[in-house]
């Protein structure tokens, strides 16, 4: 199993993929702004197997990040802004995270990205074209922006790309197509994109892949 670090772990994506890792028996480090503030995380004893840890990272502040990161083998980072505006959060982290990992040798990144950094999917409805150019053109370039940052290093990296998400009770029937939405999707509930994740921490099958889901 592996020592996995998650960026964006007190987020609502973040905090499922803590407690997956976790069941899958992997040693987890939750990177987040204010560990005081970390709730604690409960998966029932009979099925926890891995460790659990609380770091200060922020990915503003890329010293704090190197710190967090060294000693890990894998990193997934799950950050994200409140809002529709990301005011340069993911390429900053990006930078941090793709300096701090070919520093202290950590080789393998899964980052979460959006279907919608594609605005040219042609699953995508006229309506959400417009919306992705115009309302969340900030948000998805600073996504792609991200994206390139990573693609430009020496890491392992995937960008798991989910479609609209909803917070239900998981399915397992969604569907995975590389760099862009399974044809007829445009949705998946958090947990089956957290479980997916954690998949391919174990499974690595979509390397240097934007794997994007939908059900």
């Amino acid at each position: 199993m592996s020592r996995v670090i998650i960026f964006g772990a007190n987020g609502r994506t973040g905090r499922l993929i803590v407690e997956e890792a976790l069941r899958a028996g992997h040693d987890v480090t939750a990177a987040v702004r204010t560990p005081e503030k970390f709730p604690p995380v409960t998966v029932g004893t009979s099925t926890q197997q891995g460790t659990m840890a609380v770091v200060r990272a922020d990915v503003r502040d890329p010293a704090s990040v190197q710190a967090a990161v060294a000693g890990h083998d894998a990193v997934v980072s799950a950050i994200g802004p409140p809002g529709r505006r990301a005011l340069g959060l993911y390429s900053d982290g990006a930078r941090a995270l793709v300096t701090a990992m070919e520093r202290t040798g950590v080789g393998r990144i899964i980052a979460l990205s959006s279907a919608g950094v594609r605005h040219d999917d042609p699953q995508f409805a006229f309506w959400y074209r417009c919306i992705a150019r115009t309302l969340l053109k900030e948000l998805y370039d600073d996504m792609r922006l991200m994206e390139s940052i990573v693609r430009e290093s020496t890491l392992d990296w995937t960008f798991v790309r989910p479609s609209h998400l909803e917070d239900k009770t998981p399915t397992g029937l969604y569907r995975v197509q590389d760099g862009g939405t399974p044809p007829g999707g445009w949705k998946v509930t958090r947990t089956d994109l957290a479980r997916f994740i954690i998949r391919e921490l174990d499974e690595h099958r979509w390397s240097h892949a934007a794997p994007t889901l939908a059900q």
